[in-house]
């Protein structure tokens, strides 16, 4: 009798579009699995990264099956100066942002199933990926005015030589005041076949129970899935015509799939909140956004010379086809294989 050895994947869903982006943390990634170290080396050998995955989509670019870039309407820049205009560079932003999550890919899945990941399927996640565009109104606007609020505080306090405590205070707070309020008032503009139309993150209950004899009335919130109308570019290539996604209802087929934008602002916001009272309580691991500006994620310009025709070099309307993954791969490789040898040679010296 044959036995066949099932394959390695995690449990995803066809009808989930996972989108996903990044934002700019100001705390290292907390990491401790005691029985792992060299997992804990690979989170320590990027530690100075602050670009982080939202939500961490490591199952789908394990199995290499396709998730939707949010992609900002607009380059997302800061007047910090009359002669001084903050720009995130979206290629490298995305770099580093891939990187990380090829790393926390790498970590799940030697958690999960002992195996490394391999380049082969993080090309095949991103080659399904990069053509995809999500039709995203509020996640698009509000993931330009996270990274906007960067710019606002960090940067600028960086540049203007302002306490750097204060600024990552005020940037975290106006993150969680973006997704409280997304939250509260409990509403998200969707467009399908160019109609737009207001949902709900979530739905309300109240339900009443008995416990231990008495009467318990509890409100609970259900997080809703919406739908999302996305469309497959690789044929017709990301046009660099300003109006080009207000054609694509009317010249493409669209496919529609769901997703629950409540986790998004939910995350982050406690992430957030946890980041404000670590301030409070005097941690002093911030990250250093000078390897913003090292890896040219952030560039500074003159606005006079960000005309039209130059902004454009920072949109996100791109497939970014030259996005660097073998080398991400081959990196992790290095850093566990120092790890072990490093490892193995500490405990040669203990016999």
């Amino acid at each position: 009798m044959i036995t066949i050895k099932p394959i390695n994947k995690f449990k995803t869903y066809k009808y989930d579009a996972s989108p996903f982006f990044f934002f700019i943390d100001i705390f290292p990634p907390d990491y401790t699995n005691p029985n792992n170290p060299h997992l804990l080396h690979l989170i320590e050998s990027i530690k100075s990264n602050p670009i982080m995955p939202l939500p961490m989509r490591v199952d789908r670019v394990f199995n290499g099956e396709r998730s939707i870039l949010i992609r900002p309407r607009e380059p997302i820049t800061f007047t910090i100066t009359d002669d001084k205009t903050a720009v995130i560079n979206p290629k490298p932003f995305l770099q580093y942002g891939v990187e990380k999550l090829l790393y926390f890919t790498e970590i799940r899945s030697r958690e999960k199933f002992s195996v490394h990941f391999t380049l082969e399927r993080a090309i095949r996640w991103w080659n399904s990926t990069r053509f995809l565009y999500g039709n995203l109104i509020h996640l698009e606007e509000d993931f330009s005015a996270f990274s906007r609020a960067y710019l606002h505080t960090m940067v600028k306090a960086i540049i203007l030589e302002e306490d750097l405590i204060n600024a990552a205070k005020n940037y975290c707070q106006m993150i969680a005041d973006i997704c409280r309020k997304r939250m509260e008032e409990n509403s998200m503009l969707i467009e399908i076949k160019g109609k737009q139309q207001s949902v709900n993150l979530y739905k309300i209950k109240d339900f009443t129970y008995y416990k231990k004899f008495k009467k318990v009335s509890e409100t609970q919130y259900h997080p809703e899935l919406i739908d999302i109308e996305f469309f497959d570019l690789m044929e017709k290539g990301f046009s660099k015509q300003e109006d080009e996604r207000t054609k694509l209802g009317n010249e493409m087929k669209s496919k529609e799939l769901k997703y629950i934008p409540l986790l998004f602002y939910d995350d982050l916001l406690e992430c957030m909140l946890q980041n404000l009272k670590s301030l409070e309580d005097g941690d002093d691991s911030l990250l250093d956004p000078s390897f913003l500006f090292e890896k040219n994620i952030i560039i500074v310009e003159n606005p006079k010379e960000l005309e039209e025709t130059n902004i454009q070099k920072y949109s996100w309307w791109n497939n970014f086809d030259d996005l660097e993954l073998e080398s991400v791969i081959k990196t992790i490789e290095t850093t566990l294989t120092e790890f072990f040898l490093a490892y193995k040679e500490k405990f040669l010296d203990t016999q």
